[in-house]
């Protein structure tokens, strides 16, 4: 059993598909009370999503970006140009996505290749050659990332809203669980050793990626 706190979703209490049947969820939870209630008092509120539109904000790699749509009857495909701080959404007049649909579909294209070249790098880097296994960039609710037993590594689209700093701690945190499955002293030591500021990433998480993403989930 697992319980998570967040802004969107509150306190939740995950369950294994297997729960024996004398385990009584409610009692877990009764146990954890005063640690549920210290991180409630911790986790700041966020306001429902809205919904975006020409002159919304929208975060891309840690910058602030004001969105701007067109409807372009001379475009055939969607076409998405950053620059002078706007992201410029061109559409077909027949296009048929809501404009938080189309721009969680590029996002997670280009986080795909962003996140894709930093594991490569960071592995490198921590001298794991190719020790990890296959990457998926996955639609993930609760977690920025995972690694299995296996070596496989999986990582949230959303870091591509993120500064690259704390994206990249994400990948030196699961390619360090490829030698400690754990949190063990030994396991943060090894991300240290990769990643000397990486509890300023981890603040910054805890402060600010909610509302990076509250747009966007």
């Amino acid at each position: 059993m697992r319980i998570t706190i967040s802004p969107h979703s509150g306190v939740v209490v995950t369950l294994p598909a297997r729960l024996k049947r004398y385990i009584n969820p409610e009692d877990f939870l009764r146990e954890k009370q005063e640690w549920v209630l210290h991180h409630l008092q911790q986790v700041k509120p966020v306001s429902p999503a809205a919904q975006l539109r020409d002159g919304s904000t929208i975060y891309y790699r840690g910058q602030p970006l004001r969105l701007r749509v067109h409807r372009d009857s001379a475009v055939g495909l969607r076409q998405v140009i950053i620059e002078d701080g706007q992201l410029h959404l061109h559409l077909p007049p027949n296009h048929g996505q809501t404009i938080r649909e189309t721009l969680r579909e590029h996002l997670w294209a280009e986080a795909t290749t962003v996140l894709n070249n930093d594991v490569e790098q960071e592995a490198k880097r921590m001298g794991l050659g190719e020790r990890y296994g296959n990457v998926t960039i996955r639609d993930q609710k609760s977690k920025w990332g995972s690694c299995s037993k296996q070596g496989n590594l999986s990582l949230n689209w959303r870091l591509i809203l993120f500064p690259e700093q704390v994206r990249r701690y994400i990948v030196i945190h699961e390619l360090c669980h490829l030698r400690h499955f754990d949190h063990s002293p030994k396991f943060w030591a090894l991300v240290a050793r990769f990643d000397p500021t990486y509890e300023t990433s981890i603040a910054w998480l805890k402060e600010h990626a909610a509302r990076y993403e509250r747009d966007l989930r």
